[in-house]
């Protein structure tokens, strides 16, 4: 494991958070400006891309108005064949008959395929940059779990693709996490914080998988049950655990 990276990855995630300006820069590359996407006011999805070197970091947003929270609760799966991931084809997260069985949050789906096109271009764009850096907090991480194996379809061989999740909930179902971990072995790593409540849903009643890998951080007992679970979901303790570890 890159402590280093993912606590690099986690912190891109919390500073997404802020307001998009011309002037947005991250601190971790405070001479590199940002290609920056934003879709307020439809479906409120927002996310940035940084070249830095040979890499290309996207970076999602998380939850943080009405409208993504309303993406979060839209937990009824419609199906996705993987195989029509492909490159100047339009996901369709709502084909009657998938031959892989996978499954999406329609949420998720909905919100990623507003800022595909254009995620699309920017990478085309970046022509130089071979490895693809995917990473999210909360609805973020979400998103990024899409737009990895999204990615990894459509430009590899050619580029590698890795990514850094911190809180995400559960994606897609079992077929899904199979179609994942397959197309993404070794270059996954979801991190979960102590009790964070977030990654606990959608239920596996419904019918919701995890991919891998899962790192924990973090103590993940508490007195206080139900409000440590919130607390533990903010992304400064992701930030915080990550670098005391890469410091280590």
């Amino acid at each position: 494991m890159d402590y280093a990276k993912a606590a690099k990855c986690a912190l891109l995630a919390q500073e997404v958070y802020r307001q998009f300006s011309p002037r947005f820069r991250f601190s971790p590359f405070p001479d590199a400006s940002p290609q920056l996407i934003d879709r307020t006011g439809t479906t409120d999805t927002q996310c940035a891309l940084v070249e830095v070197g040979h890499e290309l970091y996207v970076i999602f947003r998380g939850s943080q108005q009405d409208r993504d929270w309303e993406t979060n609760f839209k937990v009824k799966q419609a199906l996705i064949d993987e195989e029509i991931v492909q490159k100047q084809a339009q996901i369709d997260p709502y084909l009657p008959k998938s031959p892989s069985g996978a499954k999406l949050h329609r949420g998720f789906g909905e919100a990623y395929l507003s800022v595909r096109d254009e995620l699309h271009d920017a990478v085309n764009a970046h022509s130089d940059a071979q490895h693809l850096v995917v990473t999210g907090h909360s609805l973020g991480g979400a998103l990024a779990t899409v737009c990895a194996i999204d990615l990894q379809y459509n430009f590899s061989p050619g580029r590698t693709v890795e990514t850094y999740t911190f809180g995400a909930p559960r994606v897609g179902n079992g077929s899904f996490r199979e179609a994942f971990n397959r197309r993404l072995p070794n270059s996954s790593f979801r991190f979960v914080y102590g009790m964070d409540l977030v990654p606990a849903v959608p239920r596996l009643w419904q019918g919701y998988r995890h991919v891998d890998e899962e790192s924990r951080l973090g103590s993940r007992f508490s007195w206080r049950f139900l409000s440590q679970r919130f607390k533990d979901h903010a992304i400064s303790n992701y930030v915080e655990a990550l670098q005391a570890l890469a410091q280590e």
